[in-house]
């Protein structure tokens, strides 16, 4: 072989180096890509929370099995307020439990009038017998209209302190990484080092 060199073009050479920046730059779009997706997502359904409370619904997360599998754990919970006097054995509503005060969603077994109120007992599905104390209900309850599965995590993370944080710093993130793209895809056509 001679000592002859072969000239390269400056366009040959941006090109191979530019080509060292394909998959970094890829790899920033998925993550840029999913960054969004995440956003969309805990955006989707706070809007879909709020379109539901809008519309009448309540929402309530869903975290026993208890009434599984008709409703599973993590589903997001929507009902409507009826009239206890409407109610019927076989519907599932959500109430306030007279033992400990906790939010309960379980399926009427049985109703019975008693001095004028409802008396109402209560099981969830996967329980083998019925709740421990009967309730009595008046007025407005809550009766379920359907259940949304998993999505209740999403709810429930969303209004999370890690929620609300993350669904603020993910965009600025993303922004800052479109930009930083765009910034270096100019760079790379200029041919600036």
């Amino acid at each position: 072989m001679s000592g002859r060199s072969v000239p390269v073009s400056p366009a040959a050479v941006g090109a191979k180096e530019g080509k060292a920046w394909v998959w970094p730059r890829r790899i920033l779009d998925i993550v840029g890509y999913l960054a969004l997706a995440l956003c969309l997502a805990l955006l989707g359904s706070l809007l879909t929370v709020a379109a539901t409370n809008l519309l009448g619904y309540e929402n309530y997360v869903i975290y026993s099995g208890s009434m599984e599998p008709t409703v599973k754990v993590g589903s997001l919970l929507l009902t409507r307020p009826v009239d206890v006097d409407d109610l019927r054995v076989g519907d599932v509503i959500t109430y306030r439990s007279p033992g400990n005060h906790t939010t309960l969603t379980h399926r009427i077994v049985s109703m019975r009038q008693q001095d004028g109120e409802w008396v109402f007992e209560t099981k969830g599905d996967a329980s083998l017998g019925p709740d421990p104390r009967e309730i009595i209900l008046r007025g407005q309850v809550s009766k379920m209209a359907f259940g949304i599965p998993y999505l209740g995590y999403v709810v429930d993370f969303a209004r999370s302190t890690q929620g609300v944080v993350l669904f603020l710093l993910v965009p600025a993130a993303g922004l800052v990484l479109i930009y930083t793209l765009k910034m270096w895809k100019t760079r790379a056509s200029r041919g600036v080092q």
